[in-house]
């Protein structure tokens, strides 16, 4: 019996709790676990480093009372405790006292949530603000979060998919929380952060990796695992920021997958040529990103607006005898111009906007039927 509980420990310590990475901190074990604080109706019993959140009429918010966290990286896992379940990961809270309502009002929540009536909101989403761009959630299992917040940019990952990227406006600093809410009880574990501003993070921080990778990994895995996210990356909004490594991580993944595929393959040829032609397409979608970016970009169409505005005729009439009046008649007429040509650059990147995010559309449905297939070649 004895040598059966050390067994037990042993598995609890290996599957229950995930080992706290170097630069990490566990808000949930230790000193840290006396630091949360209830806000508001509900409670988080917390035993053994995993939470069980609920509430039973309002939502409420347990927030971690020790310090305000500016830049980070978070990780935590989360899953379902009723068939229907809602909850969130509070960020950049203000020091709450008794009043939830401050939770919503200035700071950010990334959003949990599972039940049969469609809902806007999804989990991955930024509640109230952004949806989120794909669904990966594990309903009936345990669920992994990373969230990067570097200062108005945040980066959500869910179960190692991308599925949320956002610039905020609220502020740049604040404390975590973990959300209660009446629709379903959620449990959380393993919840870590690294914090990004302190000197020995400033050291070795680096952005939100665009392929997330263990270089003992098979390359056919890796390319499974990861396509999603480099997809997500490919079709991201011309005005949002990208990875700089994410074309170079695909062209090195591609080589790989070709060397691995005639030297140690570790699943069908049909495979490996689908994987390869997969990178191809998202490569070749970064490439027309690109050129949408040029042609909508803010420097091209402000280029556009200064062009449109040198009213010759304006120019060639201004003197030393010109009037103080008729100068200052002409300079309005000269900013209403100026007024009308940026806008008409704004409209055209908008519109170039619009445009991307349509082709977008069509080469995400192309890109998802091709992943398809290698998952089915992978079987």
């Amino acid at each position: 019996m004895k040598l059966l509980h050390i067994y037990t420990l042993i598995l609890l310590a290996t599957f229950g709790q995930a080992a706290v990475e170097p630069g990490f901190e566990d808000l949930l074990n230790g000193d840290n676990a006396a630091y949360w604080k209830q806000c508001g109706p509900g409670k988080m019993a917390l035993s053994g480093g995993e939470t069980l959140n609920s509430s039973s009429s309002e939502v409420g918010v347990a927030w971690f009372t020790k310090r305000e966290f500016a830049d980070f990286v978070l990780k935590v896992e989360f899953r379902g405790a009723a068939d229907e379940f809602n909850s969130g990961v509070r960020l950049r809270l203000p020091k709450l006292g008794n009043d939830p309502a401050l939770a919503n009002q200035l700071g950010y929540e990334v959003a949990i949530h599972h039940t049969a009536k469609r809902y806007k909101w999804e989990t991955g989403s930024i509640h109230g603000v952004k949806a989120s761009t794909s669904q990966a959630l594990k309903p009936l299992d345990w669920n992994a979060y990373e969230i990067t917040v570097t200062g108005q940019e945040y980066s959500v990952m869910l179960n190692g998919r991308l599925v949320n990227r956002f610039t905020g406006n609220r502020a740049l600093s604040g404390y975590i929380g973990l959300e209660q809410n009446p629709t379903g009880p959620v449990k959380f574990r393993n919840l870590r952060i690294r914090d990004l501003t302190s000197p020995a993070a400033s050291l070795s921080a680096a952005p939100l990796a665009s392929i997330q990778t263990d270089a003992s990994q098979p390359r056919i895995e890796v390319i499974k695992d990861q396509g999603p996210n480099a997809t997500e990356w490919a079709l991201t909004p011309l005005d949002e920021a990208i990875p700089a490594d994410i074309r170079q991580n695909l062209t090195f993944l591609r080589e790989d997958l070709l060397d691995e595929g005639k030297k140690a393959a570790k699943a069908s040829p049909e495979a490996y040529k689908l994987a390869s032609e997969y990178c191809d397409k998202i490569l070749t979608a970064l490439d027309q990103r690109d050129l949408a970016r040029v042609n909508a970009g803010y420097a091209a169409a402000q280029a556009d607006a200064n062009k449109a505005t040198s009213t010759q005729a304006l120019d060639a009439r201004r003197n030393y005898q010109m009037s103080w009046p008729q100068y200052a008649r002409e300079e309005s007429q000269r900013a209403a111009l100026r007024e009308n040509e940026s806008g008409k650059a704004d409209v055209k990147k908008q519109r170039l906007k619009v445009e991307w995010m349509q082709r977008a559309v069509q080469m995400r449905t192309y890109l998802d039927e091709l992943y398809r297939q290698l998952r089915e070649a992978m079987r």
